[in-house]
């Protein structure tokens, strides 16, 4: 069969920017199987023919769970086939077997908005080399459908993310300034957004890995700020939220309370993530 743009091998190496970053976009459905299980055989084809009919309404990710095991075990998969389905960067449903296809497509359509409405080609071709890696050339296209649909909220959104993974920040802020309300405020609005905050917030021209060793040595609040943010900025989430909440433990007055309005910024662009309301508990229990 062709290359399709929704159907995607995943492994440890492109699994976060396949799933967890490609689901702020569009749901993508994670298909864990295996050579030797017939009842995943019998499955993959019913996902394969959905994800060609809805037309870029999901991507389709295929994880062989015996290649990429540490995958797997993280996420819970204890049988196969096992099938989950991802918005925003955390799975939110999932089945267990070889379902036939009328129950496949009713969990799909419990899900999957404006399932096999027309899309424009060049954002589902995008989305597609953002996936695999070709950041420069899914910018490329998208600045082409922007322009011709500035109005396409979840062309610019898509555009914006892009730009954000480039380091043209000038361009993102543009697209977020053109977005109308509803855009502006939805999750992918609202951490395109925060995104940008942590972008202007990056005043330091140290290295993360020179920051590290000052915070290792201790040498004040500034260089554990700088670390947090661009630990965030580099995907790693969840070591700078701790991060801000060490540093709000130790310096509560630092940067006029920087501390906690880097972690309200975060869990902007976190958006429904499981960590935002730990990570509140936490900040709460610092502050009272």
């Amino acid at each position: 069969m062709a290359e399709s743009p929704y159907i995607i091998d995943v492994n440890e190496q492109n699994f976060v920017q396949v799933v967890m970053e490609g689901s702020r976009q569009v749901p993508v459905l994670v298909d864990f199987w295996a050579d030797w299980c017939n009842p995943c055989q019998m499955l993959m084809p019913i996902l394969a023919k959905l994800a060609e009919e809805y037309q870029g309404g999901f991507i389709l990710a295929k994880c062989n769970s015996d290649q990429n095991q540490n995958i797997a075990m993280q996420l819970g998969v204890r049988s196969l086939p096992t099938v989950k389905l991802f918005k925003d960067g955390q799975p939110v449903d999932e089945f267990m077997g070889a379902l036939p296809e009328s129950e496949v497509r009713a969990f799909l359509d419990k899900h999957v908005q404006g399932a096999g409405a027309p899309v424009d080609d060049r954002v589902e071709q995008a989305m597609f080399a953002f996936q695999q890696g070709d950041v420069e050339g899914a910018k490329a296209l998208l600045i082409e459908a922007y322009n011709t649909d500035p109005s396409n909220g979840q062309t610019a959104l898509a555009l914006g993310q892009v730009c954000m993974a480039t380091g043209d920040y000038e361009s993102a802020e543009r697209v977020l300034n053109h977005l109308d309300e509803k855009d502006a405020n939805s999750d992918e609005g609202l951490r395109l957004k925060g995104m940008l905050t942590l972008s202007q917030a990056d005043t330091s021209d140290k290295t993360l890995e020179a920051l590290a060793a000052e915070v290792e040595a201790d040498t004040g609040s500034e260089s554990r700020y700088h670390y947090a943010i661009k630990l965030a900025l580099s995907g790693q989430i969840e070591d700078a939220l701790e991060q801000l909440l060490t540093l709000m433990q130790k310096d509560r007055d630092f940067g006029d309370d920087a501390a906690r309005k880097c972690l309200i910024t975060l869990f902007d662009v976190l958006g429904g993530d499981p960590l935002v309301g730990r990570y509140r508990r936490r900040m709460f229990n610092l502050l009272h």
